[in-house]
């Protein structure tokens, strides 16, 4: 961890830059929706491992441990400067980002384990709307009436998505509906930390310090709430435990992190709403569990709110 202590001490009071040039929103909408398609694959790493005999609580765990490792050594070697801030900074990016993307984990798979992963997923996407309704007072990003109207059709896309896949029973306890709005509440507010921080300590601190952070806040909330997570024993389960990682925490987080540098945050959680379309082709493909028509009108919502 490389902690420049003489950079400028107003690193965190300078404001974001604007949304950026046409070209660099452009890219900043590939990244956010390069990373939702790569966010989308979890569901069919996640059955895999269950299916290898790994529990919900040490993919929690070791997916963020094993995507920061990868993160910090990778960015070590081709750009280690990248990986330097000031001590306030490092601060802010390892507590800020680190709460919130910890709690994330931990209600995302605490709700998938109370009400599965349907109603998860419905209750995780009112992020985009959370992300739309505090980005104008807390960022200045006040959205236009057609962002809300599309946010709405997007969420409705989602919504019709998860009710209309086969096999899969959606249903609402007080537990995982607990559970599940606060994985949509700590997703859009790291949503919003990512817009707030990434313009101002860039993309590779921010996704490095935040995932560093957020395996310290899993170590300290995961063993009472769950217990000690098991290890896996199998090579095959570490095997695609290190694909998972790489996949959907250090390409993924980075993609997303850097997308926040360019774009408003309401525009890139509106973006990332494509993963459950994602997951459901996939299932479709890989699982065999398809969408009925209901289901499919929901894809059709997402894409075009999208």
């Amino acid at each position: 961890m490389a902690i420049a202590e003489d950079e400028a001490a107003g690193d965190a009071a300078s404001p974001p830059p604007p949304s950026g040039t046409p070209r660099g929103g452009l890219l900043g909408y590939f990244e956010a929706l390069t990373a939702a398609s790569l966010w989308g694959s979890s569901g069919i790493f996640a059955v895999y491992l269950f299916r290898l005999g790994v529990p919900p609580e040490t993919i929690a765990l070791l997916r963020p441990a094993l995507g920061a490792l990868l993160l910090i050594a990778l960015f070590a070697v081709i750009r280690p400067a990248a990986l330097r801030v000031s001590a306030a900074g490092f601060a802010v990016l390892a507590l800020g980002g680190g709460v919130a993307v910890g709690i994330f984990q931990i209600a995302y798979q605490l709700s998938t384990a109370a009400v599965g992963v349907p109603t998860t997923v419905a209750l995780l996407y009112l992020a985009p709307a959370f992300v739309i309704a505090a980005s104008g007072p807390l960022l200045g990003e006040w959205p236009t009436r057609t962002r809300v109207v599309l946010a709405l059709v997007t969420i409705t896309g989602v919504w019709l998505s998860v009710a209309g896949a086969q096999e899969a029973e959606t249903h609402f306890g007080a537990s995982g509906l607990g559970w599940g709005l606060l994985a949509g509440l700590s997703y859009a507010t790291y949503t919003l930390f990512g817009r707030f921080a990434t313009p101002r300590y860039g993309a590779v601190p921010t996704v490095v310090y935040s995932t560093a952070g957020a395996c310290v806040v899993l170590l300290a909330l995961l063993p009472p709430l769950t217990g000690w997570p098991p290890i896996p024993s199998s090579a095959a389960a570490w095997g695609l435990l290190l694909a998972f990682a790489a996949l959907t925490i250090t390409a993924a987080q980075f993609l997303f992190f850097d997308a926040l540098g360019r774009i408003q945050a309401g525009r890139a959680s509106l973006t990332t709403a494509a993963e459950p379309v994602v997951a459901s082709l996939l299932a479709t493909v890989l699982l065999g569990q398809g969408l009925d028509g209901l289901g499919w009108l929901g894809v059709v919502l997402v894409v075009a709110g999208v």
